[in-house]
């Protein structure tokens, strides 16, 4: 009786990454958790293995494994199309509600923090993001103007000493002024006059628009100074004031002499009437 031996040819070269030749369908991007390849597929497909397959993949009631096709996502069972079907409504727990995993990569679970180090772990019905504190002690920056000497801690928190209270700082708030400086607290706050105090053609401040807000039309901004003045009015667009007018030249007017007739001379003042 004779053996066969097989042996395998020296030009058979396995794949260096899981994800070499898996295009996903060319609806989506392969993804690894480092032996097997995972498609995260576009919006209207879902995985199936090294596939992503329409989401209504489903003929004469039978769905693509050949199951019921009275099955779907989020009936907690996993099916062919699906990577993980944990039956809830939560995004993070390491099953979406589209039935793909919460995450595939580390990248997936970028937080911002640079004192954690962002990790992808299996966990019970699928992969979820976690951290673990990192970098502990070493310098970081909490983006706190008003705090120094930051480090990460063991909670992988960046944390640091309140900045003297003389120190400039941006409270980044329009309507608090500027400069701003910190309380010795660790906290900005504002030191200068705030730039739309109410009075004349200003309401007040718009926070979003960093502007001051403008008086409603016809809102007095400055009074008649005399018989021969006239009170100056808000536009309702402007918060400046109008320059100060006076009375036409030969207006009425009164200098309290007694004598009627009295006139305005057009800069402000009163003529009295010297045919009396």
């Amino acid at each position: 009786m004779s053996i066969a031996v097989l042996v395998a040819d020296c030009n058979d070269v396995r794949p260096s990454h899981p994800c070499e030749g898996v295009d996903c369908s060319g609806h989506g991007v392969c993804h690894t958790d480092g032996y097997w390849p995972l498609c995260s597929c576009d919006p209207g497909w879902i995985p199936s293995g090294r596939w992503c397959v329409p989401g209504d993949d489903v003929l004469d009631g039978v769905e693509a494994d050949g199951g019921d096709g009275s099955r779907s996502c989020g009936d907690g069972v996993v099916d062919r199309t699906e990577e993980c079907d944990d039956g809830n409504e939560v995004e993070t727990d390491g099953c979406t509600t589209r039935c793909t995993y919460s995450c595939h990569l580390a990248d997936d679970c970028e937080d911002g923090n640079e004192c954690t180090e962002n990790l992808c772990l299996s966990v019970a019905g699928g992969r979820a993001c976690s951290s673990e504190p990192t970098r502990i002690g070493e310098p970081c920056d909490d983006g706190n103007e008003c705090t120094v000497g930051e480090v990460c801690n063991e909670a992988g928190e960046c944390v640091g000493e309140a900045a003297p209270p003389d120190v400039l700082c941006d409270d980044h708030l329009y309507c608090n002024g500027a400069p701003d400086v910190c309380d010795g607290a660790g906290v900005c706050g504002p030191m200068s006059m705030p730039p739309c105090p109410v009075g004349g053609c200003i309401a007040g401040c718009d926070e979003t628009a960093d502007a001051c807000r403008p008086a409603a039309a016809g809102t007095v901004c400055r009074p008649a100074a005399g018989a021969c003045d006239v009170a100056e009015l808000c536009d309702g667009a402007s918060v400046t004031c109008p320059e100060n007018a006076f009375a036409p030249a030969g207006a009425p007017c009164d200098d309290g002499s007694g004598c009627a007739g009295d006139t305005c001379n057009g800069a402000g003042a009163c003529v009295p009437n010297t045919g009396c």
